[in-house]
This record gives structure tokens, C-alpha cells and sequence, in this order.
């Protein structure tokens, strides 16, 4: 059995740690539970997790990259993988696209519509965390960093990225 490298530890940590900040983000995000119940003066609580979650996700963005670079894949695996890697981005980026409208639409509209919740929050409040900080997000940028590595590596090699 061989010993892990560091770039890999790294990864394995950053990935948890960022795992763990965003699933924090969402939890402390709130719920606009609808008109009557008027909405939240207590802040933005999940800007706790936000703000760290930010550099943390970008190290594991670069690790992520970084590890899935080291690996040494058969061509023809890669092909599936990046392709995999592909659908999983499109297909998480299909559920973010419906999870921010639903929210959206939840919430009566954006920061510049009157009628919204929301309106004059701007676009990072107490409602909207969740649009950014979700697994959709953290799986997009995961796949497209991967995806992203394993294109520069067929590169590097001499060989046409396809």
C-alpha cells in the first residue's frame, strides 16, 4: 500500500472542511416562512460560514485540481471521466438554475423589485446564502476542477485534449 501524498491529504481536508462550511452556510440561512410573519431582523447569521467557506472552497479547488493532475488515467478512461465530470456539472447546474428560480420566486423577486422580500437587501442576505452555498455549487466547482485538470493533463502529455 502506498503512502498518501501531501497534495492528496490536503485535498481530503480542504474538500471536508469546505464540505462542512457550506452545509453550515445553508443551515443558517433563513426560511421566509411568507406573508404574515414578517421577516428576520436578526442579521445574517450564515455569514459566519460564509466568509470562510469563500478561501477554504478555493484551496479545495486547487488541491482538487492539483490531485486529480498527479493521477496517471488510461486515455480512454479520461474520455468517460471527463464526460461524466461534464454531466455532473451540467446537470447540477440544471438544479441550481431551479433551485435559485424557486427561491426567487419564494422570496416575490430580487433586491431590485419592490415587491420582493428581499428588496434593498441585496443579493447576499438571510434568504439568498443558500442561492450560492448548496451542494449544486459545491459539486459544479468540484467536477469543473477535475474536468479542468484532466483536460491539461492529456496536454501536458503531447496529446490532443478532446
Amino acid at each position: 500500500m502506498s503512502k498518501p501524498n501531501a497534495t492528496a491529504i490536503a485535498c481530503a481536508i480542504t474538500v471536508t472542511l469546505s464540505g462542512i462550511l457550506f452545509f453550515l452556510a445553508y443551515l443558517f440561512t433563513f426560511t421566509y416562512r411568507g406573508a404574515g410573519h414578517g421577516i428576520s431582523g436578526n442579521g445574517n447569521p450564515g455569514l459566519l460560514f460564509v466568509i470562510p467557506a469563500v478561501p477554504i472552497y478555493l484551496l479545495t479547488l486547487i488541491f482538487t485540481y492539483l490531485f486529480v493532475r498527479s493521477r496517471m488515467v488510461d486515455a480512454r478512461i479520461a474520455q468517460w471521466i471527463k464526460v461524466g465530470l461534464l454531466l455532473l456539472a451540467l446537470l447540477c447546474g440544471a438544479g441550481e438554475y431551479g433551485a435559485v428560480s424557486g427561491l426567487l420566486r419564494h422570496l416575490g423577486g430580487g433586491p431590485g423589485n419592490p415587491d420582493s422580500v428581499i428588496y434593498h437587501f441585496g443579493w447576499l442576505n438571510q434568504y439568498t446564502n443558500k442561492m450560492y452555498f448548496n451542494a449544486y455549487t459545491f459539486m459544479i466547482g468540484l467536477s469543473l476542477s477535475a474536468w479542468t485538470a484532466l483536460m491539461v493533463q492529456r496536454r501536458g502529455r503531447g496529446e490532443t485534449a478532446g
